[in-house]
């Protein structure tokens, strides 16, 4: 590029000054220059967060796969992984501070991935060794410059072709050329690069220079993020990461298992069925029985539950729960000039109805924000049924309301894990509404989260990107 431009000015020397050669050069190089192009992602790229998932580990337990590389069919997982930062100047990640799950973008993105992604199948490489690799690839340096012995110990990490790649390294753009705005950074960059390729450089040097210690300054925040902030990432999966610095985090993964169910002509649902378990449910279909004089005086459209049956595959599992629930019919709102009406002794007070519309009505509002974001990983897809989705939100807050009777007592095991296949299917017909992935095959897959980073709420934190090598080993 330079070359080009010098060439140039030679040939308009009559016509340029060197005033002006040095605007085409600050208009022309800038742009092409900055590594900060290798890797972009920030927060604006961030996937929206699976906000009905938020509080799943107060229902489910979460395991620890054996294997932190293997296919993993529904589940909720938790895996203490090696990370590592992929914004070198920053701040590394403190107690309490939060991050939201984005993908890995920029002209290197792909490389960077498969680095994270052969990372796990080759334990023998230390994690410090991954770190440096991803540093120098990042800012630039020279696969050839680094040192011999760096060199050997992650080569396996590489092919031919991208190491290849990496030996072309990035040119130096003399930096009383480049506008202020970008020169420090730059010079950032050029120092950092020389760092890492000095055979008398040590990781803790290194690593003194890209990860910064302290809180990221307070007026670098961009927006206010919390901790522990799920987003579906794709193939069925969400996930939350919760870095613990910037070598180790905390992996979070859940995938919905898929649950049949059946409807009647009305679109109601009467039936979950999950490998021979079952809830049956039934409703009460008298003339006039779709509509509730509340104490109020006023009338709601409802659904009244007549039965709902837990059926276990083992003997002695069967529940019969009758006459008890409600749901709410259509979009709730109050009806008028209406003739005909029943009353039963499971109505809701009026303030009671209203309270549960009013938590639905929220819910279908975020549910729209998070369908019309720009970063959702599933936008384009089918995006679902919306009166049928209202109407099962409605279902599942009356299972909500009546899983929870006296005479559960010794029962307690297996109508939970009747009501886990409902949680399931909720979490995944939420996602499947929302643009994502809702089938009905079990089958372990790999989530790829080494293709995902935690993105800072602050502009000067780290972005920190998952491996699937385990902590400690």
């Amino acid at each position: 590029m330079l070359k080009k431009l010098f060439f140039l000015m030679v040939l308009l020397v009559p016509f340029v000054t060197m005033a002006q050669f040095e605007d085409i050069i600050k208009k022309t190089v800038v742009p092409d220059i900055l590594e900060e192009k290798n890797i972009t992602t920030s927060i604006d790229d961030a996937y929206p967060v699976s906000f009905w998932i938020n509080d799943i580990d107060k229902y489910y337990d979460p395991i620890e796969p054996a294997d932190y590389n293997a296919p993993l069919g529904p589940g909720y997982y938790r895996m203490t992984v090696q990370s590592y930062c992929l914004k070198a100047g920053t701040h590394g990640p403190t107690k309490g501070s939060g991050h939201l799950i984005a993908p890995i973008k920029g002209k290197l993105d792909n490389l960077v991935t498969n680095i994270l992604t052969r990372s796990a199948e080759h334990p023998e490489i230390a994690q410090r060794d991954i770190q440096l690799l991803l540093w120098s690839i990042i800012y630039g340096a020279k696969f050839t410059d680094l040192q011999p012995e760096l060199q050997l110990r992650v080569k396996p990490l590489l092919t031919p072709a991208e190491i290849a790649e990496l030996s072309i390294g990035i040119s130096d753009v003399p930096l009383d050329l480049l506008p202020d705005e970008v020169r420090s950074t730059a010079k950032f960059y050029k120092d950092l690069r020389g760092k890492i390729t000095d055979p008398s450089s040590n990781f803790e040097e290194i690593e003194s220079m890209a990860v910064l210690s302290g809180e990221a300054p307070s007026n670098m925040l961009k927006k206010q993020v919390d901790p522990g902030n799920w987003a579906y990432i794709g193939d069925g999966f969400y996930m939350r990461m919760i870095p613990e610095g910037y070598q180790k985090s905390i992996l979070e993964l859940y995938r919905p298992q898929s649950v049949n169910v059946t409807r009647d002509a009305k679109g109601r649902i009467t039936l979950f069925e999950k490998n021979g378990d079952k809830i049956e449910i039934s409703y009460v279909d008298e003339p006039g029985s779709d509509v509730m004089k509340g104490d109020d005086g006023k009338f709601y459209p409802i659904y009244r539950f007549k039965s709902v049956k837990f059926i276990g595959t083992n003997a002695g599992e069967e529940e019969l729960i009758e006459n008890f629930g409600w749901i709410i019919r259509g979009d709730g709102k109050e009806l008028k000039n209406i003739t005909e009406f029943k009353s039963y002794p499971q109505d809701p007070s009026a303030a009671l109805y209203k309270a549960r519309l009013v938590t639905a009505n929220d819910f279908f509002k975020k549910i729209a924000k998070y369908r019309k974001d720009s970063n959702n990983p599933g936008k384009g897809s089918e995006p679902g049924n919306m009166d049928e989705f209202n109407a099962d939100k409605h279902i599942k807050d009356g299972l909500d309301a009546i899983k929870d009777p006296t005479d559960f007592k010794d029962k307690r095991d297996w109508i939970d894990k009747h009501l886990d296949y409902v949680k399931d299917w909720w979490n995944c017909a939420s996602n499947s509404l929302a643009g994502g992935s809702c089938d009905d095959d079990d089958t372990p897959r790999k989530p790829n989260p080494q293709k995902k980073t935690a993105a800072p709420g602050n502009t000067k934190g780290q972005r920190i990107a998952p491996s699937l090598r385990k902590w400690g080993e």
